[in-house]
């Protein structure tokens, strides 16, 4: 019994956090860039900690971590650019905030 409701809960908290991204990219205007921060671990926390938790340690059975799984800037910046699964593209985020962003996440011990 204790597996069945643990599925469900899971199942549950997933379609709860597609809801609200879905619910957010459509009543939210995407930001424009200006005004994001220079340093990327003041980036890091206010674009990705929110789903991939405040040191990339994830949520779990919700969102993958991102610390400790050796991804390249290269990656990285195409999941931000792109989007995937259950994460929304980020189009802001370009350029030198990009790759300083990129390169936190890729650093992430």
């Amino acid at each position: 019994m204790n597996k069945v409701f643990a599925a469900a809960f899971g199942l549950f908290a997933v379609a709860l956090v597609a809801v609200l991204l879905i619910y957010r990219q459509g009543l939210a205007p995407a930001p424009s860039g200006e005004g994001l921060p220079a340093d990327a671990p003041a980036l890091f926390e206010q674009v990705c900690a929110q789903c991939h938790g405040k040191r990339g340690e994830g949520i779990v059975n919700i969102t993958p971590p991102l610390r400790g799984r050796g991804l390249s800037p290269g990656h990285v910046k195409a999941q931000i650019q792109r989007g995937g699964e259950k994460m929304p593209a980020l189009p802001f985020i370009q350029g030198e905030a990009l790759e300083r962003l990129a390169g936190y996440v890729s650093g992430l011990k």
